[in-house]
């Protein structure tokens, strides 16, 4: 709950921090009502791995969404700075990477 408190070095960090904090704590409710309410025992490592992984990439493209200047104008989010240094292949990514889809989040 007092993850909106929290603050880093700089806002894009403090952006990331928050979005990381709060889908994760949410991805734990939602396992631990499977597990006690649906009684599905717990989830395999993989599972819950796949599921955090596709629940940023699911933010990450909701971020990518709302940095479409022409339709958002001076609310447009500023995407590169919150998820800099967390994208596969970053060095790599053209500068209008926002506006094209797939899987950008990587572990490794």
């Amino acid at each position: 709950m007092a993850g909106g408190a929290t603050k880093c070095e700089n806002a894009g960090a403090t952006r990331l921090y928050k979005i990381l904090i709060t889908e994760s704590a949410h991805l734990i409710w939602k396992l631990r009502n499977e597990r006690v309410i649906q009684e599905t025992g717990s989830a395999p490592l993989a599972k819950i791995r796949n599921r955090w992984l596709r629940a940023i990439n699911s933010r990450l493209a909701m971020d990518c969404a709302m940095t479409d200047r022409f339709k958002w104008g001076k609310k447009a989010l500023k995407t590169k700075q919150t998820w800099k240094k967390t994208l596969k292949d970053e060095l790599t990514l053209s500068r209008t990477w926002p506006m094209k889809s797939g899987v950008l989040v990587g572990i490794g």
